[in-house]
């Protein structure tokens, strides 16, 4: 057993949302509609918002990775959902309990549109 392992199996359950996107990620095609197109759907019928997307062609073991706004009991959780390069399915990850660099990234971004005034 890895340090890795032992520290995610020590992490809290994923929320909610998470869960619900991830199932709501499974439900659709991702050959068909592309990995935005599967992204936008998912957060249509979970009630999120994609805050940006992209190529990661590669890099940390990803092809594409989303940031997406969650609603989560009157407040906003930000997730990142990434399309990995060996295939299978979606993963979704709590951005807060994020070791890459885009989940500041991610958290930056959001904080941004939210002083705009795009997001609540």
């Amino acid at each position: 057993m890895t340090a890795d392992t032992i520290e995610k199996e020590n992490a809290p359950p994923p929320s909610l949302e998470l869960v619900e996107l991830e199932l709501a990620l499974r439900h659709q095609n991702l050959l068909e509609l592309g990995f935005e197109g599967v992204v936008r759907q998912a957060l249509d019928r979970v009630g999120g918002e994609l805050l940006f997307r992209m190529r990661m062609d590669g890099v940390a073991g990803y092809d594409w990775l989303a940031a997406v706004a969650l609603d989560s009991d009157g407040e906003r959780k930000l997730a990142l959902v990434a399309q990995p390069t060996e295939g299978g399915p979606l993963r979704v990850e709590d951005a807060e309990a994020s070791d890459t660099s885009i989940a500041r990234v991610a958290t930056a971004y959001a904080n941004l549109v939210k002083s705009l005034g795009r997001l609540s």
